[in-house]
Parts: structure tokens; C-alpha cells; sequence
């Protein structure tokens, strides 16, 4: 499916009341943002607009208010529109109401729009609100345009016009060399926690990677589904039958080696070699060596997902290891989700590869479906759906 006529550049903005929405679901601490990569990103979009109209209107949310139509100190944008401002050189008011925005026309942020009645249930009656703040709705949040919410989803119904952002518009091109028209081989890393949440990625990767190299607690579930000690370590008993299906594909690698602790040691070991008190915690460095033959040779990666628990040192070097390997080789990379941008920011190699996406279970169903539900919504309202 074509997108280009939902594309910034097929609108003009010129004397319109533009409504953006964006991701600035950021780290916050005691007033301060730890983390203002989310900004950054949007800037170009901003600027843009900003040179054709003042009268922007800037939605957002921040974490997980409840909704009350009240903003606590915990959950207030006011740190977000302060840095915001910084980079800009422009003031960014901040307004607790949809009224008071709806006045506004010159630049102005909505406070935390999740806090707000009917935005998680895509409620017509606040998707209308959000729709009459303005004549055009570009959409810019990536991370969040796989949830139907009133501020991603429900408001382009309300609008005249509807687009995406510069930010999604990358985005999209970045992932479509997975999806439609990846440079082979293609190597996929998927990381994390838990099979259940990636299960339907892993299938979808099977069908446009050579290979998939399965790493983090996922692969604990597939080493339990082999008979395989694996002491107290995480693992979901519940999905023991699709780890054997994921285990007995072809194109899907698990490590043989990781690092485990046993009380104050940490130490590598085969994964054939575990007793009933480790904790696997790490890909083995033995294992990186075996997969940089899978890296040398590829020529797109995709990783979404750490390869351990990166925020302890002891146990970041699988991860590491894995980048460094990447940064060395001649292949395009790609990376995303929240853990997977943090990690490589951790171990300082966001450096290291060609695009770092701003969404992480946005990034997981782009590459399952090839689109996203606001993304598609926008799309069929240019082409006259």
C-alpha cells in the first residue's frame, strides 16, 4: 500500500491550526529528564509546521495516570514543555485544559492527554474534543501508533485533514527494508523476557529472516522445552509447546553458553552444565563468538530486545559483545524498543548502528503486519476511505 498522500509534505499548513501528536513518554527524575532522545526526534516535524503556522497544539502523555481529568506532580508534562522550549529558543505554554488549548494560537502543549477520560478507550466524545483544536492532525508518535486511542486513532475522524509526521515517515522507510525489501541475508536478534509477548514477532521474523538468534529469558523457555536444567531461572511453563516449535525451526539460533550466578559468583557455563541454584542472567561470551559468523555474513540486522540484564554490569557484556560485533560489520542495522535503545546507550554504541526506532511494540507489529492502526486510519481518510 502506497502512503505517500498521507506524507507531511502533501499538506500545507499555511494559516491552519495544526494539532501534533508525539511521543514524549520520557524518563523523568525530580523535575529533571534523564533522557530527551524522544525531543530530539521530533524537532524536525515541529520546525517544519512551525515555519508555515504558529498555531501548534502539542499532545502528548507521560506514563500511566489514571484517568481523572486531574494532572499529579508524578504524571505533569511541565518538566517535558520546559526542555522542549530549551531546544526550540521558543516558550511552550503548558495548559491544563482542552479549552484553553482550543484558544491557544500560537504554541502550546496539552497537559498529559492520558490522564484525560476516554483517551485509553478511544472515546468518541474526547476524540471529537481533541479533533475541533484544529484543521490539520499530524500524527508523529511512532511508539504509540499501535494503540487505538483518542489521541492516536479516534481524533482523525474528527479533522479535516490527517498525515504523518517526519518521524513516522523515517520511521517507516527504516522498517519497509525489513519488511518489504530487506538487502539479504537477514539476520534478526530478538531479546527480552518473556516468549508470550514476542511469539507473534518470532513467527513473523522466521518469514523474512535466514536467521533469528533468540536470546535473553525467551531462550530460557526454549532451553526448559529441550529437558535442559536451567536451575531458578525466569522461564514460562505455559508456553513449553511453542518454545519446541520455536527451538525446532530452522532458521533459529539459541545460545549454548551463558553466564549464570550461584549466590555471589558469576560464572560462564554450557548450557548443558547448570546446576539446581544457577540463574542464567547473560548470553556466554563463547556463544558471541559463534554468532559473529551470522553477523559477518548478513547484510541487514534487526534487533529488538537485550540479550541479558543489561542494567547490571556483570551481565551487560553479552549485549555488548553482540553491538560490538554489529559496529565491525558491513550489514545495515536497525534497532528498537525501549530496553534494546537503553542498553546500547548504556554500553555507549547507539553510535554503532544506522537506525535506532523510537518504538518498541509500534516497531514489533510494523514488522509483524507491515502497518499500525493509526498509520492505516490516516492512509484510508487521503485516499478517500
Amino acid at each position: 500500500m502506497s502512503f505517500e498522500s498521507s506524507f507531511i509534505a502533501s499538506k500545507s499548513f499555511e494559516d491552519k491550526a495544526v494539532v501534533l501528536r508525539v511521543d514524549y513518554n520520557v524518563p523523568i527524575e525530580k523535575g529533571v529528564l534523564l533522557d530527551d532522545e524522544r525531543l530530539l526526534r521530533s524537532i524536525p516535524t515541529i520546525e517544519y509546521i512551525l515555519k508555515q503556522t504558529d498555531n501548534l497544539k502539542i499532545l502528548t502523555h507521560l506514563g500511566r495516570p489514571s484517568e481523572q481529568d486531574s494532572i499529579t506532580e508524578e504524571f505533569s508534562l511541565a518538566p517535558v514543555a520546559k526542555r522542549l522550549g530549551e531546544l526550540l529558543q521558543k516558550e511552550v505554554k503548558l495548559v491544563d485544559s482542552i479549552d484553553e488549548l482550543k484558544s491557544s494560537n500560537s504554541l502550546a502543549m496539552l497537559e498529559n492527554v492520558r490522564a484525560f477520560i476516554g483517551e485509553k478507550n478511544n472515546d468518541d466524545e474526547l476524540s471529537e474534543k481533541l479533533g475541533e483544536l484544529g484543521d490539520i492532525f499530524v500524527m508523529d508518535a511512532f511508539g504509540t501508533a499501535h494503540r487505538k486511542q483518542a489521541s492516536t486513532y479516534g481524533i482523525v475522524n474528527f479533522v479535516e485533514e490527517a498525515c504523518f509526521g517526519l518521524l513516522i515517515e523515517q520511521e517507516m522507510k527504516a522498517l519497509e527494508k525489513i519488511v518489504l525489501s530487506p538487502d539479504k541475508p537477514l539476520l534478526g536478534i530478538i531479546g527480552g523476557s518473556k516468549i508470550s509477548t514476542k511469539i507473534n514477532v518470532i513467527e513473523s521474523l522466521t518469514n523474512h529472516c535466514d536467521w533469528l538468534i533468540v536470546g535473553g529469558a525467551l531462550a530460557n523457555t526454549c532451553y526448559a522445552a529441550q529437558g535442559k536444567n536451567i536451575g531458578k531461572s525466569l522461564f514460562e511453563p505455559s508456553y513449553l509447546d511453542v518454545a519446541k516449535k520455536i527451538i525446532e525451526h530452522p532458521q533459529i539460533v539459541i545460545p549454548t553458553f551463558v553466564v549464570v550466578s550461584n549466590g555471589s559468583n558469576v560464572s560462564e557455563k554450557s548450557i548443558n552444565d547448570l546446576s539446581s541454584e544457577d540463574v542464567i542472567f547473560d548470553v556466554g561470551q563463547q556463544s558471541v563468538e559463534a554468532f559473529s559468523q551470522y553477523i559477518e555474513d548478513a547484510n541487514t540486522i534487526v534487533w529488538n530486545g537485550p540479550l541479558g540484564k543489561f542494567e547490571d554490569d556483570r551481565f551487560s557484556k553479552g549485549t555488548e559483545g553482540i553491538a560490538k560485533k554489529i559496529a565491525e560489520a558491513n550489514a545495515m542495522s536497525i534497532i528498537g524498543g525501549g530496553e534494546t535503545l537503553a542498553a546500547f546507550s548504556k554500553i555507549q554504541m547507539m553510535d554503532s548502528v544506522d537506525y535506532a526506532s523510537t518504538g518498541g511494540g509500534a516497531f514489533l507489529e510494523y514488522i509483524e503486519l507491515g502497518s499500525l492502526p493509526s498509520l492505516e486510519l490516516i492512509n484510508k481518510k487521503n485516499l478517500g476511505g
